[in-house]
């Protein structure tokens, strides 16, 4: 079905859509959408029950990740499947959506938006981009993702540390073979866990 989202900022302002939420400029408080309690696909549901490791991310945090959340269905789906569960942190902060967030204030909004703990694992890049990607970055208002080890952990979270950073012309990106090989490090590890 046709889903708007909507935000509630910081300020006190209502934002109704996706990519105005983000236009906005403001902290985000608290996201939904219209109509709330949206169906979910029955190919997703599926495909989430048959699933032997579930990843989420990496993507805008507000506008990507927790629009997903926000489908009961799916979030049921996932909180019952027993099998590995991990997201994706972002590597650098979005203006318009996570300024000044750290890795738990990324998982605080999610378990927020779906009111349940989902995911058992978060990866994190290890290594910082280079003094001039993030000088690049500062420009656009973003900034690197801070690690909050302690806060991660009283969440109940597993903190998975890796390099899987791509750099390019000061452009930073998750690296989509060192961060397949991460993952299935990972998961091989757990395996017997579940």
């Amino acid at each position: 079905s046709d889903v708007s989202l909507w935000g509630n900022l910081s300020d006190g302002r209502y934002i109704q859509g996706e990519a105005n939420i983000t236009k906005a400029g403001g902290n985000i408080d608290d996201i939904g959408c219209i109509p709330e309690d949206p169906p979910a696909l029955p190919q997703a549901v599926e495909a989430i029950n048959e699933a032997d490791y579930i990843i989420v991310g990496p993507g805008s945090l507000y506008t990507s990740i927790i629009p997903n959340m926000l489908v009961p269905e799916l979030v049921n789906a996932i909180a019952a499947r027993q099998v590995p569960r991990i997201y994706i942190c972002n590597i650098m902060s979005e203006p318009g959506e996570t300024q000044g967030y750290t890795v738990s204030k990324h998982i605080e909004a999610i378990d927020r938006s779906c009111g349940q703990y989902l995911f058992d694992a978060v990866l994190v890049q290890k290594r910082l981009p280079s003094q001039a990607a993030i000088d690049r970055y500062l420009k656009e208002g973003s900034t690197p993702v801070m690690l909050d080890r302690k806060a991660v952990i009283d969440s109940g979270r597993r903190i998975v540390i890796a390099n899987v950073m791509s750099e390019n012309d000061t452009t930073v990106r998750h690296d989509p073979k060192r961060l397949a090989k991460v993952l299935v490090k990972w998961y091989e590890r757990t395996q017997g866990v579940w």
